[in-house]
Order: C-alpha cells, then sequence, then structure tokens
C-alpha cells in the first residue's frame, strides 16, 4: 500500500510538473508578447503544484503505514 501510494503521488506530481512546463514554455521564436505567453495563464502554477506534490511523495512514504505480512 506504501508503495503504491508513493509511486501515485510522485507519478501524478511528475505529469502535472512536464504537463505544466510545455504548456507554459513557448515552442519556437519568440517574436513579441503574444507569442512568449504561456498557452495557459495558470500553467506556471500547474508546474509549482506538481513539483509540490512530487516532493511531497516523500511525506506520504514517511507517513503512510508499511502492511505487515
Amino acid at each position: 500500500m506504501r508503495k503504491t501510494m508513493f509511486l501515485l503521488t510522485l507519478l501524478t506530481g511528475l505529469a502535472l510538473a512536464i504537463a505544466g512546463f510545455l504548456l507554459a514554455a513557448p515552442i519556437g521564436a519568440t517574436t513579441g508578447p503574444a507569442v512568449s505567453d504561456p498557452i495557459l495563464p495558470f500553467a506556471p502554477a500547474i508546474f509549482v503544484l506538481g513539483v509540490i506534490l512530487a516532493f511531497g511523495s516523500a511525506v506520504v512514504y514517511e507517513l503512510v503505514p508499511a502492511t505487515s505480512k
């Protein structure tokens, strides 16, 4: 259970961080402000949330009790 919750939290955080980065970073030459703006206005917040969630996965790993077999 602990490894599953850890991996789920980590992969969700990484997915959000990658998605936020790709939505915030302009592709191609930035010739003006309209081209250099993020695709989504809140894309940097998605990136930051993903990084926080990825680092928070260590907290999840430590706080969820290990199942004894």
